[in-house]
């Protein structure tokens, strides 16, 4: 099959990005639909998940449960826009090979994606079992996905690249032994998922690296593995709840991703829905606790008022104790964490301990002409 060129609808080469996430975030704010749809297999159409529904070519899925649609939900909070789309394309048992078959019928002008402005372009575990060893499964993948990118190009829609949801295969299912050698997480890793990274960088094309942190939440979360992959290979709602959010982390540009020791404060980058710029307070020193900017002001009125939101995505191998601060203890300054209400108590009070997972985090001043915030710490 003849690959198309990797040429925009303008004639732009595809490191011209005719889209960026960016470009889908600042359309979100706007008010915009830019829907942006996720192209793979089973682990894309969230057959493992409750509810789900099988997908097919064409058709609107919106299966409760796969990652797309909670993403959706998570984005149309965070820029408060009730019409912006994600698109669930995940066709269970199907190959790269097989979607290159299916591009005009999925995307095309009869279908209900018709108007999508990017495609993430998965696919690579079932593409395992089809080819007779390593080279010819990395060829014939490498083409299938060449194509797939040059023709949303020629047609004006931007590919961008999402290695596989991480599996538990470290060797071959015994009954499938000598028909799928290939068979093992070893072989989705090194082969489908090195292409993806080659072609992001040939291409200029973005990449969700969807594989390195399914593995991390795979290893480190407190949650069984029977909970999150039942079946080994397939994740359930709990799985498919923590991909949303991580995906969340790469689209929204707002999010703090911590790892380990962070301070969120008046001098963080990413932090919105704050205070005005007069109120704030930067000491000759820095405090006790360390903070060298905060809020400490006495407003016009009591109302209750927002001090600081702040979307945090958490990615440390252990869990993080979340901590909330404030100057004085008489202050009625409270936290919302996912909407879960914290007092704060003292100067110092400990919020609770966070692991993998996007975490939406808000102080208030409370019913009070006093606003006094410090920060977050998370350690």
């Amino acid at each position: 099959m003849a690959i198309e060129p990797v040429i925009g609808s303008d004639g732009i080469p595809v490191r011209d990005p005719l889209y960026t996430f960016n470009d889908a975030w600042t359309e979100w704010l706007a008010g915009g639909k830019f829907p942006v749809a996720f192209f793979g297999d089973s682990t894309v159409d969230g057959s493992n998940t409750t509810d789900w529904v099988r997908n097919t070519p064409g058709a609107d899925n919106v299966s409760p449960n796969a990652f797309s649609r909670i993403l959706e939900g998570l984005l149309r909070q965070a820029t408060n826009n009730s019409v912006l789309r994600i698109y669930n394309a995940g066709f269970s048992g199907q190959t790269a090979k097989w979607a290159v078959t299916v591009l005009e019928e999925e995307f095309g002008e009869t279908s209900a994606y018709r108007d999508v402005k990017m495609v993430g372009i998965g696919f690579g575990i079932n593409d395992r079992l089809g080819y007779p060893n390593e080279k010819a499964y990395r060829d014939g993948f490498k083409n299938a996905v060449k194509h797939m990118i040059g023709w949303c190009c020629s047609k004006g829609i931007q590919p961008f690249l999402l290695t596989t949801q991480a599996v538990v295969e470290p060797g071959v299912l015994t009954q499938y032994a000598d028909a799928y050698p290939m068979r093992t997480g070893e072989h989705i890793h090194s082969v489908a998922n090195e292409v993806k990274r080659e072609l992001a960088a040939q291409y200029g094309l973005q990449l969700i690296d969807l594989n390195k942190f399914t593995e991390l939440f795979l290893q480190y979360s407190s949650i069984p593995l029977g909970r999150i992959i039942s079946d080994k290979l397939h994740f359930g709602d709990i799985g498919h709840k923590a991909e949303a959010e991580f995906i969340f982390s790469q689209l929204s540009p707002r999010t703090i991703v911590a790892d380990s020791y962070t301070k969120i404060d008046y001098s963080s980058q990413k932090v919105f829905d704050s205070v005005p710029e007069d109120w704030l307070t930067m000491p000759d020193s820095p405090t006790a606790d360390g903070f060298k900017v905060y809020v400490d002001y006495t407003k016009d009125d009591a109302a209750d008022k927002k001090l600081m939101s702040a979307w945090v995505f958490v990615g440390s191998r252990t869990r993080l104790t979340l901590k909330a601060y404030k100057s004085e203890e008489t202050a009625n300054t409270y936290v919302l964490v996912n909407g879960i209400l914290q007092a704060l108590t003292g100067a110092e009070t400990i919020v609770g301990r966070l692991e993998f997972g996007l975490y939406k985090l808000e102080a208030f001043s409370g019913e009070s002409a006093r606003a006094d915030f410090r920060g977050f710490i998370l350690e």
